[in-house]
């Protein structure tokens, strides 16, 4: 019998096809029929099945691609073990927000590093375990560290390897140690080799284990020593000296700039924003903006008037006769394609730590602040930094705080980066918009690991576009020229 009210039909159609993806009838990356035969099969319109459709995607059952039929994405366990882990350690047992940082950050980068290996490159991290001797105290921890840190170098992204070794984990020493205890996680490392060895279910070792390397804190007991000059007691100044080199600092802000010039933000005449107010901005000291505008001054792009301020000089089309170094065209690609790899492996933890923290009143700001700049001319692609500035306002005053600080700062580099961004909305910005309204929304109605997993899919979903467009524009093969991932870990 066909269903004659469509407008009161349409949730009974979502449960239907709702059951059918839950159970598994339609599993994950099956098309759904195509809308005509929907209509046939329940006897309705088009429009009851764009709306079903729509809601469908809204809870993450299904992705839509303009010009191709819906996909099932739904899968019984959406989110990974090791983000699982991760956040329940955090949650019950550690107080150090160094610490914490480190497990949130590190879980993931070693889950992606051990699915990166062949088997040619488990002979590293076997002969690191072969050769921890557990009658040697100093020696073993050192390697137990080493196996950790082989897989986060394993992801041969630099940014990664040093946003980990500023955190100072590294340098700490368990305070309880004896052959007992080494010879018993000695067992459980040989047990963890001998399953990712055999692309076993890494699920079913005993990760928490791996506490042991990080010198995890257990309710007010530490249990890990650590130098007096070590990040992880100096905290998050020591952190942000570690992190951001000076010729980086600078060179982020005039790239910046002529990226929103070239864009039409600024146009010929126009006043930027003052140096107090750059230092705000981009989060740098005063020296920092000087060098940046000396160098904007001396290619001609702006005047800086005394008591008057910085005025921009040239137009579009001047600024394409600008030579920038290839050189430093790839460097700040490779900081971007690296920051978004970062971003995409670890902000499913963060964003799922940080969601437990977010006000019913800040969602709905963060919504209305993206659709402001949606319908405002330049500013539509920043669509994903209002959810990233929410994450990262509620990950603490710290070190996690402090990373993902510079993540979201770096995220602006690619409105900087030539040819890389349009003036118009494409299909891409489209979807981006779509999916973190959608996150933001799945927030409102208290459904955090929804919006963890939908905020990943859009930071996934960024890293894959962009690095296509890199190629496309030959700027990929350049950017990873700048350094050896593989000597990172080789």
């Amino acid at each position: 019998m066909g269903l004659i009210y469509d407008g009161l039909m349409y949730e009974r159609i979502y449960e239907i096809l709702k059951d059918r993806i839950e159970s598994g009838v339609l599993p994950a990356g099956t098309k759904l029929p195509s809308r005509d035969s929907l209509c046939r099969e329940f006897g309705t319109s088009g429009k009851t099945i764009r709306r079903v459709l729509s809601m469908l995607k809204e809870n993450g059952l299904i992705e839509t691609h303009q010009r191709k039929r819906p996909v099932v994405s739904f899968r019984q366990q959406t989110r990974r073990p090791m983000i699982h882990l991760a956040l329940r350690r955090v949650d019950t047992s550690i107080t150090d927000e160094v610490l914490k940082t480190g497990v949130l950050l590190g879980y993931p980068l070693i889950e992606n590093g051990i699915a990166l290996c062949n088997q040619e490159d488990f002979k590293i991290p076997r002969k690191i375990v072969e050769n921890m001797n557990i009658h040697d105290s100093a020696e073993f921890w050192r390697l137990a560290k080493q196996f950790q840190r082989f897989f986060i170098r394993r992801n041969e992204n630099d940014l990664s390897l040093r946003v980990m070794d500023s955190l100072g984990l590294a340098e700490l020493r368990p305070l309880q140690d004896s052959l007992e205890i080494r010879t018993r996680f000695y067992g459980q490392m040989q047990e963890l080799m001998r399953v990712i060895e055999n692309r076993g279910d890494t699920d079913s070792v005993h990760f928490d284990d791996l506490s042991g390397m990080y010198g995890l804190t257990y309710g007010s007991e530490p249990a890990f020593d650590v130098p007096v000059d070590s990040a992880a007691v100096l905290g998050r100044k020591q952190l942000e000296k570690l992190l951001l080199r000076e010729e980086v600092r600078y060179s982020a802000v005039y790239m910046d700039l002529l990226g929103l010039i070239a864009m039409g933000r600024y146009q010929p005449g126009d006043k930027l924003p003052t140096h107090n107010e750059l230092q705000k901005l981009y989060n740098v000291s005063v020296d920092t903006t000087l060098k940046a505008i000396q160098i904007l001054q001396e290619w001609g792009v702006v005047k800086a008037v005394r008591s008057k301020g910085i005025f921009v000089m040239m137009d579009i089309q001047a600024l394409k006769k600008i030579e920038i170094s290839p050189h430093l065209i790839a460097c700040h690609v490779r900081r971007y394609l690296d920051t978004l790899d970062l971003l995409a492996l670890t902000i499913e933890g963060v964003s799922a730590y940080a969601a437990a923290h977010i006000a019913q009143n800040e969602i709905e700001e963060a919504i209305s602040d993206i659709n402001r700049c949606w319908n405002e001319d330049h500013l539509y692609m920043l669509t994903p930094s209002f959810l990233l500035n929410l994450i990262v306002k509620h990950t603490g005053d710290g070190s996690l705080n402090a990373v993902y600080t510079l993540l979201r700062q770096n995220l602006g580099i690619g409105r900087s980066i030539p040819a890389l961004c349009k003036t118009e909305k494409t299909a891409e910005d489209y979807e981006l918009y779509e999916q973190c309204i959608t996150a933001l929304n799945q927030l409102y109605a208290g459904r955090q690991e929804d919006f963890s997993n939908r905020t990943a899919k859009v930071f996934r979903y960024i890293y894959d576009y962009v690095t296509e467009k890199c190629k496309n524009l030959g700027y990929y093969d350049s950017a990873m020229a700048v350094y050896d991932g593989s000597a990172l870990w080789k």
